[in-house]
């Protein structure tokens, strides 16, 4: 699979997991494609001014950014689930065309991830929403390296009075460790590349034994854009880049979710 940080038929140096692909922009869009808040049209000016100030290493251009954020009435919402993805595409887009280099789209990325923290910050479940509300495990394997639309899912559940814990990374010994300290009412796996599907299925089937088969397990990422069907994770109990969806048919949405304010 051809990973958009990929070029000349070689990888860049750094840090994986603040990279930017194609497929995982893309996958940032799909997971908030459902959301009513975003669909107000996008502001082409705003997106670029937001683009110029994460590629920066100074901090102040964002800062500046933001009363105009507040005069045009982006919302929290908007900006996580319809700024952010458009600028991770354009880091991505623009490393394939040479118009950025690989420090600014690491740069880039981590901006954005922070930026998302803390919109996020007010929408955790965990501390401030629902008390009765489901709590969902959200999972990047050993290996995975796109962890932005990871994040915006997450912040998506949060918004949506979800409970969620996020664990990126983690091996057998730290699952059964935390299976056994909290309770899960479902899990949510991403991944992004074909090398990946393997590490999956043995992690789906890892999480069925540890819980019994009891916690749902639903399977997604950018991955499953390129074509690749839900009959490759067997395993799990439902394979969709829909969050909606998912909750849904593990018997999670409706009543038992109250979306929080999105307002900037």
């Amino acid at each position: 699979m051809h990973d958009g940080l990929e070029r000349e038929g070689r990888s860049p140096p750094g840090d994986g997991p603040v990279a930017v692909s194609r497929f995982a922009a893309e996958i940032v869009a799909r997971l908030s494609a459902r959301d009513g808040a975003t669909l107000a049209p996008i502001r082409e000016d705003l997106v670029r001014r937001l683009l110029l100030a994460v590629r920066s290493v100074d901090r102040a251009p964002f800062e500046a950014l933001k009363p105009d954020l507040r005069r045009a009435r982006v919302s929290r919402v908007a900006l996580a689930e319809l700024y952010i993805p458009e600028v991770a595409r354009r880091l991505g887009q623009g490393w394939h065309e040479d118009s950025c280099t690989f420090a600014e789209v690491t740069i880039g990325t981590a901006r954005l991830q922070a930026i998302l923290r803390d919109i996020a910050m007010s929408w955790s479940a965990d501390e401030h929403g629902l008390q009765d509300g489901p709590t969902v495990l959200v999972l990047l394997p050993p290996g995975e390296q796109h962890t932005l639309g990871g994040m915006v899912a997450v912040a998506k559940l949060r918004r949506m009075g979800v409970s969620v814990c996020l664990r990126i990374g983690s091996g057998p010994a730290e699952l059964r460790e935390l299976f056994v300290k909290r309770a899960f009412d479902a899990i949510m796996i991403s991944i992004a590349h074909a090398e990946m599907l393997e590490v999956c299925r043995k992690l789906v089937k890892t999480l069925k034994e540890m819980t019994g088969g009891r916690v749902p397990v639903a399977v997604g990422g950018a991955l499953f854009l390129e074509g690749v069907v839900a009959a490759a994770v067997p395993e799990a109990d439902i394979v969709t880049n829909d969050i909606e969806t998912a909750l849904q048919a593990f018997g999670l949405g409706g009543s038992r979710l109250r979306a929080q304010p999105g307002r900037a």
